[in-house]
């Protein structure tokens, strides 16, 4: 079958399923690498030219309106006015400051930051917060001027950071679907369905089809989630949350629609038999 057929078919047609219930492991598996690389495609184009975008935009600010700095001998030297903010906000802070004015604790507050010191980079994620000494790259030197001109070839460790994580990224899709057809399997038997757990798996496989789909559609849009809830560390927990569950709720749905619809085939199949009996 067509690949393309295969995903719009998994999509809309239920009785589909039926078709696909007895492939050998490794046809379902080609169909999860082939979807799951032409969507990862997609998102790492998309990733490549936002964060190239974001590089060049970088530069040209750089060098308009940031003052000289330095990194030489493990010690960052700063020639603007200080402290120098180039962010600051409720979710985000982004402080320069080498006078011993501002420290770590002004990110406490912030759900990312960074703040550079004479001898220390602060950097937070969320809740994670790491602290990277200076002293520990006294080999490394680079400037204003020398920033400025590597900016841009950095985007292309986006396309190299991508294609290593498409080897995690389909090990833990692997991993989901094994989980999703222990679920399958007890639908099947809350339905009587009689099906076993290679079936399942097959069903599991392209019940990921939509979910897919929308979690591209949802990255492209730059919308991981459409529902707001502020910019706190557990307001992100909770669109993750809530972006899992509906992902995972979508592909439960259609794994017991396509256990359904197989049961109701059968029943169909055998009613002619047992009328010819009679």
């Amino acid at each position: 079958m067509n690949f393309f057929y295969q995903v719009r078919e998994s999509v809309i047609d239920f009785k589909f399923y039926k078709l696909i219930k007895d492939n050998r492991f490794a046809k379902s598996f080609l169909y999860l690498l082939l979807l799951l690389l032409i969507v990862y495609s997609m998102l790492t184009v998309r990733n490549y030219l936002l964060v190239k975008n974001i590089l060049e935009q970088a530069s040209f600010e750089l060098s308009e309106s940031m003052p000289d700095f330095q990194l030489k001998d493990g010690k960052f030297s700063f020639e603007g006015e200080m402290p120098f903010y180039i962010s600051s906000s409720t979710n985000e802070v982004f402080i320069i400051d080498t006078t011993g004015t501002v420290d770590k604790k002004a990110l406490q507050n912030a759900m990312t930051g960074i703040l550079i010191t004479e001898n220390n980079i602060y950097i937070k994620n969320n809740a994670q917060q790491q602290e990277l000494s200076f002293s520990e790259m006294k080999d490394t030197e680079f400037n204003k001027a020398s920033l400025i001109e590597r900016l841009p070839s950095l985007s292309w460790m986006v396309l190299i950071i991508m294609l290593l994580w498409f080897v995690f990224a389909l090990g833990g899709h692997l991993l989901y679907v094994l989980i999703l057809a222990l679920v399958g399997l007890a639908i099947s038997a809350s339905l009587n369905a009689d099906l076993k757990y290679k079936q399942v798996l097959n069903f599991s496989i392209y019940a990921l089809t939509l979910p897919m789909l929308i979690d591209l559609a949802f990255d492209i849009a730059t919308l991981p989630m459409l529902i707001g809830f502020g910019g706190s560390v557990a307001a992100a927990l909770m669109r993750q949350l809530l972006y899992f569950t509906l992902y995972t709720g979508i592909a439960i749905v259609y794994l017991y629609l396509a256990i359904k619809t197989n049961i109701e085939n059968k029943v169909q199949l055998e009613q002619p038999k047992e009328n010819d009996s009679l």
